[in-house]
Parts: C-alpha cells; structure tokens; sequence
C-alpha cells in the first residue's frame, strides 16, 4: 500500500506533506513536543461531517525498524483520505466533509497493561485524544489497533456498536451489511465492557483506548479495530496484514457514501427510550472539558 511505503521512511512527515501538497482543501501539521499530529480537511459541501480518526501511540519506535503494529490507525486514516483524493482527481466528489486526524510520530511511550503494555503518545493519553477529536464532526470513525488482548481475536477487522452520551447503542443493519459486502463474511464486533468507556485512569480493564474519545465529544462513535487471532503488543514490527488494513479502509471509506445519503448509525429512538427509562447514564460525568 502507498501509505505503508510513506509511513516507513525516516522522514514520514515530508513524505506525507508532499503527497498532500495542493491536493487537500485543508492542512495542519502540529508538533506537541516530540508528537507530530497530522490534521486535513476534505470539504465535500454536505451537510454533514465525519472525522476519520487514526488512533495510535506512534508509527515506529526508537528501538525498531519499521512500521510498529500501533500503526494501523495512521495507514487506514490515510488511505481513506488517498482514495477521496484519487476519486476527486477522476472527477467523484463526495457531498460530505470529512477531517482526518492522525498522528505520525516515530516514538511513543508504554503504560501499564495486560497481557502487554499498551504504547500512547508522548504527551499523554488525555493531552493526546484532547488534540485528536474533532468537535465540529457529527459522527467519529476511531480506528486503532486492537491485538495486545485475548478476546478480540479475528483473522479480519472489527467493529464496535455507536457509543453516545454513555449508552452502547446497536449498529444499523446497513452497517452490517456493509461490513459483509466489504469482507465477504460475517461481522466481527468488539466486545466492549463498561470499563472499556471509562478513562485509562480507572483501574479496570480495557481492551484498548479505541472509543476513548467519545469522552471528548458530543457525537456517536464507532470503533474500527485492526486485530489478529494472536496475541500482539503494539511496539512489534512485521505484523501489518494488508488485506486487513484495506478492507478496514474500504468500510470506512462505504461508510462516508452512506452518510452522504442521509443514512444513520443508531436508532435515535432506542436511545430516547434508554433516557426516559433509565436517565441520563452515570458515565456521562466522566466526560472530559473541551
């Protein structure tokens, strides 16, 4: 993939400007210490805005050479932005906005975690995911990898149910059907715990940071996690599997022309009934300021 290509060089931040160059509506490159954030903006003139997120501690670490497994959420958050680009070029415009945010930084640091260590930006997860999540969008795609655990363990991505105001609420059928057109097999979920939508902070477990930002929004979120059937710390080169990274891409990339359409990821009216009978949930009050 031409991502991968870019990614695993020394210097990704050039390569990946110059990729860019006059081809984005909008471009920012943020250095927060040693974290190097890249943000873009594809102005599709909808009247709706998703925000693909790639999710990870860093593309390569000190110690390594190449692309670490942590990498994934940079490789599909890019690929998706490379073919709304390439499509843009053959004259297919997409009627939404999408901002893309990802971070391409070349070391990370680890914290504690079972069965290994999880790796988050150098600044710190909260600084981080406060950087990382797009107020304006009205639907977050939080991509991370997922592999350093022994429940989510697929031969092909998975996905989470929409996680809003502290509630999991259940993906459309048309999600799913997506998720099988791009696959061809079955879907394959995350399985989320409550622990999972608290703060890294509490001491409970957590499979990875992948729905951490709906803390930091206002907005429905679902998580698109790259797995494996075995168990992989984030720090490992070697691991990528392609046909993973591109199907994650192409689901994410089916999932903007749904919403181009007008489509939805949950029923609005299971959560009103969730408010009216059970009250605004109690993990509402660890939302973070922003």
């Amino acid at each position: 993939m031409e991502v991968i290509d870019l990614l695993e060089s020394k210097d990704p931040v050039d390569k990946v400007r110059e990729r860019l160059k006059g081809k984005v509506d909008e471009y920012e490159e943020k250095q927060l210490g040693e974290v190097t954030y890249i943000k873009c903006l594809y102005r599709g003139r909808g009247k709706d805005r998703v925000e693909v997120l790639g999710r990870l501690g860093a593309i390569q670490v000190r110690q390594e050479k190449g692309l670490v497994s942590d990498a994934d959420g940079a490789i599909v958050s890019l690929t998706v932005l490379f073919e709304l680009l390439n499509l843009r070029e053959k004259g297919v415009e997409l009627n939404v906005d999408v901002s893309f945010v990802t971070n391409i930084s070349l070391d990370a640091k680890l914290i504690p975690h079972r069965p290994f260590n999880f790796m988050v930006p150098l600044i710190g997860l909260d600084e981080a995911l406060r950087e990382e999540v797009d107020r304006e969008a009205n639907l977050i795609l939080s991509i991370d990898s997922t592999k350093g655990n022994r429940i989510a363990k697929y031969d092909d991505f998975a996905i989470t149910h929409v996680i809003k105001d502290g509630y999991i609420l259940k993906v459309k059928d048309e999600l799913v059907d997506i998720y099988n057109r791009v696959t061809g097999h079955e879907v394959y979920f995350v399985p989320l715990t409550t622990g999972d939508l608290t703060p890294m902070e509490y001491n409970v477990y957590h499979i990875s940071t992948l729905v951490s930002p709906w803390l930091y929004s206002n907005s429905p979120l679902i998580g698109i996690a790259t797995v494996s059937k075995q168990v992989v710390p984030g720090y490992v080169t070697g691991v990528q599997d392609v046909e993973m990274l591109e199907h994650a891409s192409r689901f994410c990339l089916e999932v903007l022309k749904y919403v181009e359409k007008g489509g939805t990821v949950y029923e609005e009216s299971e959560l009103k009934e969730l408010k009216e009978k059970l009250g605004e949930s109690s993990l509402m009050r660890l939302k973070r300021n922003f």
